[in-house]
């Protein structure tokens, strides 16, 4: 097999870079923070990643401090937690993305995110990312994420409080509706996702720390992330089956963990994609929990 490095080009777009090892094509794009817009198979034109705002992507948000009313929040999101989020602000105005490179066919970014729940505040922080392929699984994308904290001593926040982290937070599109849930040894249990509303998502506990959503054709995409250690948010908006990566309708999964970030913590973690039919995606996920079960 050529080497991914090999085959990792930039694409067209010069806001976008690309790695394509011949079964998939991932983008990342610096207008988007350095967050993961694009997913297909290599020569595909079937984006699986809903890009609707600035809060869907796959990419990380994180949580911390105290709820506090603020100017220029708005209704849903007051209060609201310290909450940089590495594409933009609910307003849809991008994070702030001070590198962003292609080399030895790793994606990398260093973003200054914004914090989420006003207009335009840069958060006190660094988000970084690197984006690879596994090594001898070409259906399989490594996701390295870190949060380097910098906030203030006194800032208005407060002390750690403990939160619900992302890791990290994912969106598809809503044609990716049939939810699988893995439970090792090629055994799946379906997942009946509840609609988006004022209770939430729903919560699932996958026991592998595995999910995966299907198009009506068997292709996929599945999530592994063993930094978890909670029920999973998951569920839907909208009832579409649309395939269209702007449609406002999506399907959303986020590992999740509980965890009380300070004002200097550094938080590191990884997880993986994996794509393809169900047979594909459950032979990879055993490989992973073998090779990977602490991350």
């Amino acid at each position: 097999m050529v080497a991914a490095a090999l085959l990792s080009t930039a694409t067209a777009n010069a806001a976008q870079l690309e790695l394509n090892n011949g079964t998939l094509k991932i983008r990342t794009d610096n207008t988007y923070g350095g967050s993961i817009v694009w997913l297909s198979t290599a020569a595909g034109s079937l984006n699986l990643v809903n890009i609707h705002d600035r809060g869907r992507e796959i990419q990380q948000s994180y949580y911390a401090g105290a709820n506090l009313t603020r100017s220029g929040q708005i209704p849903n999101y007051s209060p609201w937690s310290w909450n940089p989020v590495q594409a933009g602000s609910y307003s849809g105005t991008p994070s702030i993305v001070d590198s962003f490179s292609l080399n030895n066919g790793i994606l990398y970014s260093w973003t200054r995110p914004k914090l989420w729940d006003v207009p335009n505040e840069t958060a006190q922080a660094v988000i970084k990312q690197w984006t690879q392929f596994e090594p001898g699984m070409s259906q399989v994308i490594r996701v390295t994420n870190q949060l380097v904290c910098l906030r203030s001593n006194n800032d208005a926040w407060g002390s750690p409080a403990n939160r619900h982290q992302e890791l990290p937070a994912c969106y598809f599109i809503r044609a990716l509706n049939r939810a699988k849930i893995y439970n090792g040894n090629g055994s799946w249990s379906d997942y009946n996702y509840p609609l988006l509303s004022s209770n939430g998502w729903g919560r699932p506990n996958p026991p592998k720390k595995a999910m995966a959503f299907f198009l009506a054709n068997d292709f996929g995409v599945g999530i592994y992330s063993p930094a978890s250690t909670t029920a999973w948010n998951c569920g839907a908006t909208g009832t579409s089956a649309s395939t269209d990566p702007t449609h406002a309708d999506t399907m959303h999964v986020a590992p999740l963990a509980t965890l009380a970030f300070d004002r200097q913590t550094q938080f590191t973690f990884n997880y993986w994609i994996v794509m393809g039919n169900q047979a594909t995606i459950r032979t990879r996920l055993d490989q992973l929990l073998a090779l990977y079960p602490n991350g």
